[in-house]
């Protein structure tokens, strides 16, 4: 069952309690509060005193927000210990993880309101896709997979009314326009491989071309108009691609910072 608990302008005697009791039974706390945050571990950063948001989640993950921005100032993945201390007037709220050894400590000396939820729970499957782009880049990295004996000789190449996503070369010496899209194909995907074709075939008069649509699915009426048209496609499996090129970020050393977040916990 899940219980909501909360104090608005709290004194800090009272917040230094309910923020205790919360902290003890492993509950989501969301707080708005004046404070300074100090941190040690594999470096060391000071943060004056200000207006934050503090996000304490179950797991003893803390996030210390800004009032503007999206990503959070200071953050710990993970606490083994969390203590909630009074001290000069104030709260001193620590975190502190051992292996390895860091500590976040958050010097509160006013709360607007805090917030405790018991009781959340969320097992959903997360899957996470790759945009366009950052699918047909990989794509061209790797044109194998959309059909063997490929070679890419331009990533999006400009043709008259856009980009054609990848323009290739096949094992017979023709010209392969290619279109990628994220999620299911439809008619107008259709309509645009089918127009970067025709302005491809015009640009180049003596070239034999064909035009490929990359999708992870197509609807019927599309695959029907594709194929009256002379196009073909290729099915891709997004989620695969998205591992994979996970997996070569992490080798070459190129983190998102969500990357990041997950390699430092």
């Amino acid at each position: 069952m899940t219980t909501v608990k909360y104090l608005a302008e709290p004194d800090l005697d009272k917040a230094h309690n309910f923020i205790s009791s919360a902290v003890a039974q492993r509950d989501m706390i969301v707080m708005a509060v004046k404070c300074s945050v100090a941190y040690e571990g594999r470096g060391a950063s000071r943060l004056g005193e200000g207006d934050r948001l503090v996000i304490v989640k179950p797991d003893g993950a803390v996030l210390v927000h800004r009032p503007t921005g999206y990503s959070p100032v200071n953050w710990q993945p993970d606490s083994h210990v969390i203590t909630v201390e009074k001290q000069d007037g104030r709260i001193l709220f620590r975190s502190v993880r051992k292996r390895p050894r860091e500590v976040l400590e958050i010097l509160i000396s006013r709360v607007y309101f805090v917030v405790a939820i018991h009781g959340l729970l969320d097992d959903a499957e997360f899957i996470e896709y790759l945009d366009e782009s950052e699918i047909a880049d990989y794509l061209a990295r790797h044109p194998d997979l959309i059909e063997e004996g490929l070679r890419v000789v331009r990533r999006e190449r400009p043709v008259e009314g856009g980009y054609a996503d990848i323009v290739a070369v096949d094992k017979q010496g023709r010209y392969v326009v290619i279109e990628v899209k994220r999620v299911t194909a439809g008619i107008d995907a259709v309509k645009q491989l089918h127009r970067y074709v025709e302005m491809f075939r015009k640009a180049n008069a003596e070239a034999k071309v064909r035009g490929i649509l990359v999708a992870p699915a197509i609807t019927k009426d599309a695959l029907s108009l594709l194929t009256s048209l002379g196009l073909e496609y290729k099915h891709v499996d997004v989620a695969r691609i998205h591992k994979k090129a996970k997996q070569e970020r992490r080798h070459s050393g190129s983190l998102s910072l969500l990357d990041f977040i997950g390699k430092r916990g």
